[in-house]
């Protein structure tokens, strides 16, 4: 019996990553700012992209990992309408703002998600390669930058809602690592006043929660829960092993979460040093994060249980 049930749950799996695979096949690229960027300050002579080695619990089977993008875009994983609930979130993939690990940090995730009723918009965000030829850009300037593209992602589920069956107060923003920086930056507002002029939304653009997966955290995202009047709801998750971005200073920004009291929840796994994505395969209790994220989002009221 039990190696029937074994046999079982290896063809679930098999099945379920083909129909991924396929569905990563359908996905398409668009560009973020369909208008352009004017005077966009970060500029490559060329786009870079590597491929990585492909993890066994990989839903696109896929590990591409792009760097020294000037034009950013964004790529739509649809939830099916039958299974829909209304819940969208944009994923910024990790990579030290260096890199963008599209595959393993995004659309394996955005995958995930959308056999369980959520449509998810992964971001190839303007990346910050300080040792590209000819790259002179100040990190203050970039800052604002790929800001705005977060915010953008954000803008374009909103006003894509109807034609994508999605709820516009549902709409969340999560992200590896710099994404998960990324993501707390989009949360918090870090540089609102600091929007580029091409950056003129006519739709909100603050997510209604955010869910930051092992993030860089700074004295500015601090300092911002301690002052800032609205703060959406964030799920937070770490491992214990992590090295790169220590789960101290998630257990210190859930502490100023609970301070203010904004609905939190934070994570600590035992296993998983930095850059486990699904938690598949890194241990028993990490590998269920993603599901812990389910269960956070009935709770808060964002899915109906």
């Amino acid at each position: 019996m039990n190696y029937l049930l074994k046999i079982g749950f290896v063809l679930v799996f098999f099945l379920t990553v083909v129909s991924s695979s396929v569905n990563a096949q359908k996905a398409k690229e668009h560009l973020l700012w369909e208008k352009g960027i004017p005077n966009n300050p970060i500029q490559y002579e060329q786009e870079k992209v590597r491929e990585e080695q492909v993890n066994e619990s990989s839903l696109s089977q896929k590990n591409r990992v792009f760097s020294q993008v000037s034009e950013p875009t964004y790529t739509l994983y649809k939830a099916k309408k039958d299974i829909a609930n209304g819940v969208a979130i944009v994923i910024c993939p990790g990579g030290g703002f260096r890199d963008v690990w599209f595959d393993r940090e995004g659309a394996d995730f955005a995958l995930w998600l959308a056999e369980r009723g959520i449509t998810s918009l992964v971001l190839k965000y303007r990346t910050f390669n300080a040792d590209a030829e000819g790259f002179t850009l100040e990190r203050e300037v970039y800052n604002p930058e790929v800001y705005a593209d977060a915010k953008q992602a954000i803008h374009i589920l909103r006003t894509q809602s109807e034609k994508l069956n999605i709820d516009k107060n549902k709409i969340g923003i999560s992200g590896f690592s710099a994404g998960g920086a990324l993501a707390l930056y989009a949360g918090l507002a870090i540089f609102e006043s600091q929007l580029p002029e091409y950056a003129d939304f006519d739709e909100r653009t603050e997510p209604d929660f955010v869910a930051p997966i092992y993030p860089g955290i700074n004295n500015a995202i601090y300092h911002t829960v301690k002052h800032k009047q609205k703060i959406p709801p964030m799920f937070l998750v770490n491992g214990a092993q992590d090295d790169v971005t220590p789960p101290d200073k998630c257990i210190q920004l859930y502490t100023a979460l609970l301070e203010r009291k904004v609905p939190a929840e934070l994570h600590i796994y035992a296993k998983g040093s930095h850059g486990f994505d699904s938690g598949i395969g890194r241990g028993n209790s990490v590998a269920t994060w993603q599901n812990s994220l389910i269960n956070w989002l009935k709770d808060m009221n964002f899915i109906e249980d």
